[in-house]
């Protein structure tokens, strides 16, 4: 479809949405709006690096809407948890303004109001883009819409390294909030046994903060000395970081996507994930770039830890297939490209 100016609602500017919509500012007339600068658990600085055309929302969000929605616009609306996407979904519907929905898989399990209110607005939508395989097959069945899959892109440069593990130490490490949906507990008990079975040899490193932190590192306190708890990292700064890891664990009972997970990928490690995360049914493919496993299986999860372990070579060769395959698939420059061609097609 044919606009003159391309209205993104958001979130907040998460640092790699802020590159993505760097790079897309650079394409079409772009302005991104932002319901909110931060959230309480989360501890981005947003005035980094934000080179786009951005609003911040207010209270007054009416004006907003008047002076931006115009017929000659698109808009895409990119989530459904706040009041302020519900609202302008029924605001361009109303107004007859046309929209694409951008989003994660909702929950069918958890139908709230306000969950059946979002999918009865999608189905005003002009398309829907579903961050990942699994969210795109449940908005069309559920809607019908023209759906597409986009999921996050990242600038994968940032994150690439390559080294060849020598087998005299593997490190293991974890980016994201230390709470229970994450699975960092598994992560600790899984680690527990393979520093049992191989002692000094195995490291793991653990980057984020959140209500688990003291309870694993005093999990950890016996074998203190091969973990690694770092807190909170800034995003600039997660490369340096990412560089000390081999395997990427990411054992998740449930994630809508995942960006930690392709970043990790995109820096040689290979992961290990659920099923139960959308990026690892993305980007893994089982036994070539790494391994899926069922949530809340720490055993299995140290089984496939050990694996790795043993095979030095294979790690290098699968972290090398990791890294390749995201570059491919969620690499910056080709998502901004993917996006425009599903504008010029809808």
């Amino acid at each position: 479809m044919n606009f003159e100016k391309l209205v993104v609602i958001t979130n907040m500017p998460s640092p790699y949405q802020v590159d993505f919509f760097n790079a897309l500012g650079k394409k079409v007339n772009l302005t991104v709006i932002y319901v909110k600068k931060t959230e309480p658990e989360r501890k981005w600085h947003y005035e980094v690096n934000i080179e786009h055309d951005h609003i911040f929302l207010r209270r007054n969000t009416l004006n907003i809407w008047n002076n931006i929605a115009k017929k000659d616009t698109l808009f895409i609306v990119s989530g459904y948890n706040l009041p302020a996407f519900i609202r302008a979904m029924f605001y361009l519907t109303i107004k007859k303004i046309p929209w694409i929905f951008w989003g994660e898989k909702i929950r069918l399990n958890k139908l709230y109001v306000k969950n059946i209110t979002v999918l009865k607005l999608l189905k005003h939508a002009r398309a829907i883009l579903g961050i990942g395989e699994v969210a795109a097959r449940l908005y069309y069945e559920t809607t019908k819409v023209p759906t597409f899959v986009f999921p996050y892109h990242i600038n994968t440069e940032r994150f690439y390294r390559r080294h060849r593990p020598d087998g005299s130490k593997i490190n293991f490490l974890y980016s994201g909030q230390l709470i229970k949906r994450k699975g960092v507990l598994d992560i600790q008990d899984a680690f527990e046994k393979v520093y049992n079975d191989y002692g000094e040899k195995v490291h793991l490193h653990i980057v984020g903060d959140g209500p688990l932190y003291d309870i694993i590192k005093r999990k950890t306190s016996s074998y203190a000395t091969q973990v690694h708890l770092y807190g909170f990292v800034r995003y600039e700064e997660l490369p340096r970081i990412y560089q000390r890891g081999d395997i990427f664990l990411f054992p998740s009972l449930y994630d809508g996507w995942g960006v930690a997970l392709a970043e990790g990928m995109a820096a040689g490690m290979v992961p290990i994930a659920t099923f139960t995360t959308g990026a690892a049914t993305d980007l893994i493919l089982h036994g070539y770039n790494g391994f899926i496993i069922p949530p809340s299986q720490p055993s299995l999860l140290a089984h496939y830890m050990e694996k790795l372990v043993e095979n030095p070579e294979r790690i290098y060769k699968m972290g090398a297939n990791a890294a390749q395959y995201v570059k491919h698939k969620n690499e910056i420059k080709n998502g901004v490209k993917t996006l425009l061609g599903i504008l010029k097609e809808i």
